[in-house]
């Protein structure tokens, strides 16, 4: 269930953690014969307006994708459980012929509730895929630049802007909710600090849902290349932020020193604006 040689997030750099946890995918999961299934939850200040995120993708090629609202009433580690609630439907109802998921998710607790024989529900829906497919549990280190972990709390916040529900709450919630109001409240996630435009634009950046060529070629069958016009390589969201020679001039212009891609599209309320600035000032339809 752990990285092998992982440690604290003070003690690693971003760019350790990222590279150690995609050497140990790559090595117990390989994505030729692996389904890797992405989960995040989150909910604001942790105690309200919660959100679910499942990003999957299948050897064949293709991804799905799913965001739900959780209820007003909804702590980060509910979120959590229901974000591997919708993960498991989405795998039970595929018709891929890969007899093996992994559930990749940063929700250290709820995998300990699960290892300690708690939250039946989720283990009885998790059981039930087992019908079907060889099931895995992996934690990952969050917000370290692992594309599906991004996506997935990406579409987790998205999630949470949905209508809400005036949902139950357990017994056990509400002392998780009382808790996390008296712990000292985070800075609220700058991405919607941003105006609609911007966070449309981050938004499809991140999710890879865009009209940048290779999800037009790739996924849509839109357009017949998946290739930038400058020649170098597929037409991505990375492609364009951090090597497209075309675009050379404004990113050196925008960023006079070299900027991390993760800090481009998951940093502060600044960094978020001067993407999404690039991104009009360069022409590209996103």
């Amino acid at each position: 269930m752990t990285v092998p040689q992982i440690a604290p997030k003070d003690c690693q750099s971003d760019h350790a953690r990222r590279s150690l946890t995609l050497a140990m995918i790559a090595d117990q999961y390989p994505c030729e014969s692996w389904i890797h299934v992405h989960t995040d939850g989150s909910a604001t200040y942790a105690v309200d307006n919660g959100g679910a995120g499942v990003y999957a993708s299948f050897p064949e090629g293709h991804t799905t994708t799913t965001n739900i609202p959780t209820g007003k009433h909804c702590s980060d580690y509910s979120a959590e459980i229901q974000a591997l609630v919708q993960a498991t439907s989405i795998i039970q109802d595929s018709f891929s012929e890969c007899l093996q998921a992994v559930f990749l998710t940063d929700a250290l607790s709820v995998l300990e509730a699960l290892a300690g024989g708690k939250l039946s529900h989720l283990m009885g829906k998790l059981h039930n895929v087992e019908q079907q497919r060889r099931v895995v549990l992996q934690w990952l280190p969050a917000h370290c630049g692992i594309r599906g972990n991004e996506r997935a709390d990406k579409l987790a916040k998205l999630g949470a802007q949905g209508d809400q529900t005036d949902n139950t709450v357990s017994f056990m919630e509400k002392k998780t909710l009382i808790k996390a109001v008296f712990r000292p409240q985070k800075r609220k996630d700058d991405y919607h600090l941003l105006t609609r435009h911007e966070q449309v634009v981050l938004m499809r950046l991140c999710t890879g849902h865009n009209r940048l060529n290779a999800h037009m070629s790739q996924k849509m069958k839109l357009v017949p290349s998946p290739t930038c016009s400058c020649g170098l390589e597929d037409k991505t969201t990375e492609h364009i932020l951090q090597r497209c020679t075309i675009l050379k001039s404004l990113r050196k212009t925008m960023w006079l020193t070299a900027v991390s891609l993760h800090c481009k599209l998951y940093g502060g309320k600044e960094d978020l604006e001067k993407t999404a600035s690039f991104v009009s000032l360069s022409g590209l339809t996103i």
